[in-house]
């Protein structure tokens, strides 16, 4: 529905009345919603802004859009075949509230890709339970019922849609066809005119679709019946237990501690001589989170509770490293006591470590997250542009329609203008009505101007915007405005310094993997803040201490950033 641009017509206060009965019709379609995030959807105090936008769509439908503070929550189409109004929430307001529309799917994380092409969302692609699919999985599924659209296991949904068949259809077509037709998705250009911020992440905990209750209860109850008659049939002799020794490797480890250990001393014993020191200690955790993919380690579950009293103890006890703070605060492991050291001489890799090790070997797909490639950032190619108006459109050719025209475009139909029309006298400018209009002079029949002054003047009268045209779009993102820059500034709080990074979400960059690399790479905590509405800054980034110049080399030479596009406050 908002995949191409569409036409606005301005932004109008809505009635203190009008108000009111939106809040009722919206608690009638959605009566799960919360008090207070309706209050901030549509808010009935006096002076607080509250807007509708009427928009003309490439279809030529229109439709109404309501906004507060620039943010769009909710829109209203009429239902073809009902002829009736409907409300339906952006990303926005799903952002707010996930759980607003009863209906859920799950799809794929490459999936977004296609439906931000227009492809509908087809039921091969859906993520299903894990009882597989029976009649009455999607039993409570009714045919142009609004849904929400979500990527893996993300609770907060990327898009709305509708679905195209009941839930007895899409059993009986056997998951195959088109199950949900999108109407409105993240980076779509409606989520465009708002503040532009990303998916927030949270992990689905709830359970959206089921199999057949009944099937599952009495397949559960066969099972304990069988269960239990073949503990009743069996002849446990403790002799014969205790003689016949187990041949099964345990594949897994007692406690967090021993985890802990075993790989410490897998890593002194295998892999040390190749650190380069001094290591920080919070590189070093890394090194040890990655060394065995799928098994998790969590040091509040250990009898040490914080890694630097781990590796105190290590020193201490085993005497196989030497810690030294390199500065205040940050700890580092400056020497590795490997000769002559009994505790790592008769040390043997576990077979539960062997095990994880092997079938990391032969899977693929078990590689960590820090082992998978990063998708390399394209840096966005940008493109000044200044939008038309009545006030210009006769000297620059344009029809009485906007239009968004470059820098050279203007001069290059200014030039035409001013020769069409033999206003060129000795590289000056005479001035028409039309030109003394523009730069509000009344005698023009003795102005001369410049064609600096003249050009200016053109300009002036236009708005500026920005075209940002991204690899992985097809569409290019048309912004109002400047085009800010990545602004960087280190402050003093509480006598902490702390660096932060805004206006990221305009040039499309990953800050979950920006903030692993600043932690990686200069070894400080580094965590992402949501959006200023007021400011319009977009989520911003605080790293711990003054990482300014390491941010700036960072985003320069990793991600392609040219320095005019970086400002450091």
């Amino acid at each position: 529905m908002f995949r191409k641009d569409f036409k606005s017509k301005g932004y109008t206060q809505v009635k203190s009345s009008d108000r009111k009965k939106l809040r009722q019709q919206f608690q009638q379609t959605y009566p799960s919603i919360p008090d207070d995030i309706l209050s901030l959807t549509i808010p009935l105090g006096k002076g607080e802004d509250f807007t509708s936008c009427k928009l003309l769509l490439s279809t030529g439908d229109d439709i109404l859009v309501y906004s507060t503070n620039k943010i769009p929550w909710f829109f209203i189409v009429e239902d073809i075949k009902t002829k009736t109004e409907r409300i339906l929430p952006t990303v926005y307001l799903l952002w707010k509230y996930p759980d607003l529309l009863k209906l859920k799917f799950h799809t794929h994380k490459h999936v977004f890709n296609y439906l931000m092409n227009g492809a509908d969302l087809m039921l091969p692609g859906l993520l299903l339970p894990p009882g597989g699919v029976t009649l009455q999985t999607f039993r409570h599924v009714q045919r142009d019922e609004l849904c929400s659209i979500c990527l893996d296991d993300n609770r907060y949904p990327i898009g709305i849609g509708q679905t195209t068949m009941d839930g007895e259809d899409m059993y009986m077509s056997g998951m195959k066809g088109r199950g949900v037709v999108p109407l409105h998705i993240y980076q779509d250009a409606l989520w465009n005119i708002g503040p532009r911020s990303e998916v927030p992440y949270e992990k689905e905990q709830r359970q959206l679709f089921v199999t057949d209750q009944e099937k599952i209860n009495e397949n559960t109850e066969q099972a304990c019946a069988q269960a239990s008659n073949d503990i009743n049939s069996l002849n446990l002799n403790e002799e014969s237990i205790s003689a016949s020794p187990s041949n099964e490797v345990p594949d897994h480890p007692e406690s967090m501690d021993e985890i802990l250990d075993t790989i410490f001393f897998y890593l002194c014993q295998r892999k040390a001589k190749s650190y380069e020191l001094p290591l920080l200690a919070s590189h070093f955790y890394t090194i040890m989170q990655d060394c065995v993919p799928g098994l998790t380690l969590d040091l509040k579950l250990s009898s040490h509770k914080k890694f630097s009293k781990f590796l105190q103890y290590q020193q201490q006890i085993n005497n196989l490293i030497s810690l030294e703070e390199t500065k205040p605060g940050v700890l580092a492991i400056i020497s590795f006591n490997l000769i002559n050291n009994p505790q790592l001489d008769h040390f043997r890799t576990p077979a539960w470590l062997k095990n994880y090790l092997t079938k990391a070997s032969n899977t693929p797909a078990a590689t960590t997250e820090s082992d998978q490639p990063m998708i390399k950032y394209t840096f966005p190619t940008i493109t000044e542009l200044w939008k038309t108006n009545s006030r210009v459109n006769e000297i620059l050719g344009c029809s009485t329609s906007t239009h968004y025209l470059r820098p050279d475009e203007i001069r290059q139909a200014v030039r035409s203008y001013v020769m069409k029309n033999n206003l060129n006298q000795e590289k000056q400018v005479k001035l028409d009505p039309i030109l003394s209009r523009l730069l509000k002079t009344t005698n023009q029949s003795s102005m001369l101007v410049s064609w600096n002054e003249l050009n200016t003047a053109v300009f002036d009268a236009m708005s500026p915007s920005t075209e940002l045209l991204f690899a992985h779009l097809e569409q290019p993102i048309r912004i109002n405005g400047h085009l800010q820059s990545i602004e960087l500034e280190c402050i003093d709080r509480n006598r902490k310094r702390q660096t932060f990074i805004r206006h990221l979400d305009i040039y499309q960059i990953d800050l979950n993997e920006l903030c692993k690399r600043i932690r990686q790479g200069a070894s400080v905590s580094a965590v992402i803040n949501e959006a200023d509405e007021a400011k319009r800054t977009g989520r911003i980034i605080m790293a711990q201490g003054n990482q300014v110049s390491f941010v700036t080399r960072l985003l320069k030479d990793d991600y392609g950033v040219p320095s005019k596009h970086i400002k450091e406050i």
